[in-house]
């Protein structure tokens, strides 16, 4: 009997082994899903970045440009 009860830990721990396995999947791609759209929210912080960068750029060169009295 203990061939058998041994048999039957096994199987045991091989389906508690495959339903932590199936957990984890779910949990690495809630993950995979999260990062996806951190990445997307970082790259459209970093256009208005950009883009703010752009017009004070625009305004430094407006103000150093020598203008002609009239």
């Amino acid at each position: 009997m203990s061939a058998l009860g041994d048999a039957l830990k096994a199987l045991k721990d091989v389906v508690l082994m495959q339903e932590r396995l199936d957990v984890m999947r779910s949990e690495q791609k809630r993950i995979a899903d999260d990062v996806g759209g951190l990445n997307a929210y970082v790259l459209a912080v970093d256009k208005r970045v950009i883009r703010i960068e752009t017009m004070i750029e625009m305004t430094e060169r407006q103000s150093a440009q020598p203008r002609i009295g009239r």
